[in-house]
Protein backbone atom coordinates (compact mmCIF):
# COMPACT_ATOMS: atom_id res chain seq x y z
CA UNK A 1 0.00 0.00 0.00
CA UNK A 2 3.24 2.02 0.03
CA UNK A 3 3.99 1.41 -3.13
CA UNK A 4 3.21 5.06 -4.84
CA UNK A 5 5.78 6.89 -1.88
CA UNK A 6 8.61 4.33 -1.95
CA UNK A 7 9.07 4.02 -5.77
CA UNK A 8 10.26 6.43 -7.64
CA UNK A 9 9.85 7.20 -11.60
CA UNK A 10 11.40 10.03 -13.12
CA UNK A 11 11.74 9.31 -16.42
CA UNK A 12 8.52 11.57 -17.12
CA UNK A 13 6.31 8.86 -18.04
CA UNK A 14 3.07 8.35 -17.10
CA UNK A 15 2.95 5.40 -15.50
CA UNK A 16 0.82 5.12 -12.85
CA UNK A 17 -2.05 7.62 -11.66
CA UNK A 18 0.71 8.63 -9.38
CA UNK A 19 2.31 10.47 -12.11
CA UNK A 20 -0.50 12.58 -12.74
CA UNK A 21 -0.86 16.02 -12.13
CA UNK A 22 -3.88 15.14 -10.10
CA UNK A 23 -2.03 13.25 -7.69
CA UNK A 24 0.67 16.14 -6.97
CA UNK A 25 -1.81 18.86 -6.60
CA UNK A 26 -3.85 16.29 -4.35
CA UNK A 27 -1.00 15.96 -2.18
CA UNK A 28 0.25 19.55 -1.95
CA UNK A 29 -3.48 20.76 -1.02
CA UNK A 30 -3.86 17.80 1.59
CA UNK A 31 -0.86 17.30 3.01
CA UNK A 32 -1.82 16.02 6.31
CA UNK A 33 -2.94 13.45 4.33
CA UNK A 34 -0.33 12.43 1.87
CA UNK A 35 1.88 12.48 4.85
CA UNK A 36 1.18 8.69 5.43
CA UNK A 37 1.44 6.79 2.21
CA UNK A 38 -0.92 4.05 3.71
CA UNK A 39 -3.68 6.44 3.56
CA UNK A 40 -5.99 5.18 0.34
CA UNK A 41 -6.63 7.30 -2.73
CA UNK A 42 -9.85 4.78 -4.39
CA UNK A 43 -11.68 4.87 -7.59
CA UNK A 44 -15.28 4.04 -7.87
CA UNK A 45 -16.57 2.00 -10.90
CA UNK A 46 -19.72 0.78 -11.47
CA UNK A 47 -21.46 -0.26 -14.21
CA UNK A 48 -25.01 -2.25 -14.70
CA UNK A 49 -25.67 -5.85 -16.93
CA UNK A 50 -27.96 -8.42 -17.50
CA UNK A 51 -27.60 -11.58 -14.91
CA UNK A 52 -29.30 -13.85 -17.39
CA UNK A 53 -27.95 -12.68 -20.68
CA UNK A 54 -31.34 -12.11 -22.10
CA UNK A 55 -31.46 -8.69 -23.15
CA UNK A 56 -35.85 -8.57 -23.42
CA UNK A 57 -35.33 -9.23 -19.70
CA UNK A 58 -36.28 -6.13 -17.36
CA UNK A 59 -33.92 -7.26 -14.60
CA UNK A 60 -30.85 -5.48 -13.93
CA UNK A 61 -27.60 -5.85 -11.91
CA UNK A 62 -25.54 -2.51 -10.73
CA UNK A 63 -22.11 -3.52 -9.17
CA UNK A 64 -20.09 -0.64 -7.65
CA UNK A 65 -16.66 -1.63 -7.30
CA UNK A 66 -13.82 0.56 -5.32
CA UNK A 67 -10.41 0.12 -6.96
CA UNK A 68 -7.31 1.06 -4.55
CA UNK A 69 -4.22 3.09 -6.00
CA UNK A 70 -1.78 3.07 -3.22
CA UNK A 71 -0.61 -0.28 -5.19
CA UNK A 72 1.60 -0.85 -8.82
CA UNK A 73 -0.50 -1.11 -11.66
CA UNK A 74 0.26 -4.01 -12.42
CA UNK A 75 -1.99 -5.24 -9.15
CA UNK A 76 -4.41 -2.21 -8.51
CA UNK A 77 -6.36 -3.30 -11.64
CA UNK A 78 -6.41 -7.36 -10.51
CA UNK A 79 -10.06 -8.41 -9.92
CA UNK A 80 -7.92 -9.53 -6.54
CA UNK A 81 -7.86 -5.96 -5.44
CA UNK A 82 -10.91 -4.67 -6.53
CA UNK A 83 -13.49 -4.08 -3.39
CA UNK A 84 -16.96 -4.88 -4.16
CA UNK A 85 -18.89 -1.83 -2.01
CA UNK A 86 -22.49 -2.97 -3.32
CA UNK A 87 -24.73 -4.76 -5.94
CA UNK A 88 -27.42 -2.50 -6.79
CA UNK A 89 -30.34 -5.37 -8.33
CA UNK A 90 -33.66 -4.49 -9.55
CA UNK A 91 -36.31 -4.29 -12.73
CA UNK A 92 -34.94 -1.41 -13.92
CA UNK A 93 -31.45 0.57 -13.42
CA UNK A 94 -31.47 2.87 -10.23
CA UNK A 95 -31.62 6.25 -11.93
CA UNK A 96 -32.57 9.11 -9.80
CA UNK A 97 -32.48 6.67 -7.03
CA UNK A 98 -28.72 6.19 -7.13
CA UNK A 99 -28.42 8.43 -4.33
CA UNK A 100 -30.42 6.37 -1.77
CA UNK A 101 -28.65 3.30 -2.81
CA UNK A 102 -25.05 4.91 -2.43
CA UNK A 103 -26.02 6.83 1.01
CA UNK A 104 -23.89 4.25 2.99
CA UNK A 105 -20.73 4.04 0.91
CA UNK A 106 -20.79 8.21 0.64
CA UNK A 107 -21.29 8.04 4.67
CA UNK A 108 -18.40 5.76 5.28
CA UNK A 109 -16.19 7.99 2.82
CA UNK A 110 -16.96 11.07 4.51
CA UNK A 111 -15.54 8.94 7.91
CA UNK A 112 -12.49 7.83 6.21
CA UNK A 113 -11.55 11.29 5.28
CA UNK A 114 -12.47 13.01 8.34
CA UNK A 115 -11.47 10.91 11.41
CA UNK A 116 -10.41 7.62 9.41
CA UNK A 117 -10.37 4.33 11.57
CA UNK A 118 -8.04 2.22 13.44
CA UNK A 119 -5.94 -0.10 11.10
CA UNK A 120 -3.32 -2.55 12.12
CA UNK A 121 -0.23 -2.38 9.51
CA UNK A 122 1.47 -5.93 9.39
CA UNK A 123 4.62 -4.89 7.79
CA UNK A 124 5.64 -1.88 10.99
CA UNK A 125 3.38 -4.56 13.02
CA UNK A 126 1.30 -1.09 14.32
CA UNK A 127 -1.61 0.29 14.56
CA UNK A 128 -2.31 3.52 12.57
CA UNK A 129 -5.39 5.81 11.66
CA UNK A 130 -5.77 4.94 8.03
CA UNK A 131 -7.90 7.70 5.82
CA UNK A 132 -9.61 7.30 2.33
CA UNK A 133 -10.09 9.71 -0.31
CA UNK A 134 -12.09 9.18 -3.84
CA UNK A 135 -10.41 10.73 -6.52
CA UNK A 136 -12.12 9.33 -9.19
CA UNK A 137 -14.89 7.71 -11.57
CA UNK A 138 -14.81 5.10 -13.56
CA UNK A 139 -18.09 5.22 -15.69
CA UNK A 140 -19.73 5.04 -19.17
CA UNK A 141 -21.99 7.49 -20.22
CA UNK A 142 -25.39 6.51 -18.48
CA UNK A 143 -23.61 5.82 -15.13
CA UNK A 144 -21.81 9.24 -15.16
CA UNK A 145 -25.41 10.78 -15.68
CA UNK A 146 -26.56 9.08 -12.79
CA UNK A 147 -23.57 9.63 -10.76
CA UNK A 148 -23.46 13.42 -11.19
CA UNK A 149 -27.15 14.17 -12.01
CA UNK A 150 -26.33 15.73 -15.35
CA UNK A 151 -28.25 14.88 -18.61
CA UNK A 152 -26.26 12.78 -20.41
CA UNK A 153 -28.20 11.75 -23.33
CA UNK A 154 -28.70 14.97 -25.56
CA UNK A 155 -26.94 17.18 -27.71
CA UNK A 156 -25.21 18.93 -24.84
CA UNK A 157 -24.41 15.56 -22.75
CA UNK A 158 -20.36 16.08 -23.15
CA UNK A 159 -19.34 17.33 -19.28
CA UNK A 160 -16.78 19.06 -20.99
CA UNK A 161 -19.10 21.45 -22.53
CA UNK A 162 -21.38 22.14 -19.88
CA UNK A 163 -19.45 25.47 -18.99
CA UNK A 164 -19.65 26.26 -22.73
CA UNK A 165 -23.33 25.56 -23.30
CA UNK A 166 -25.35 27.43 -20.76
CA UNK A 167 -28.33 24.99 -22.05
CA UNK A 168 -26.52 22.23 -20.17
CA UNK A 169 -29.39 21.06 -17.70
CA UNK A 170 -29.89 18.79 -14.86
CA UNK A 171 -31.48 15.61 -14.81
Amino acid sequence: MRWHAVVNNNDGMMRHLRDSEAWKQFDLKHSWFASDPRNLRLALASDGFNPFGIMSSNYSIWSVVLIPYNTPPWVCMKDTSFIMSMIIPGKYSPRNDIDVHLQPLVKELKELWTTGVDTYDSFKKEVFTLHATLKWTISDFPWLGMLSGWNTYTGFACPSGKAKNSSYTRN
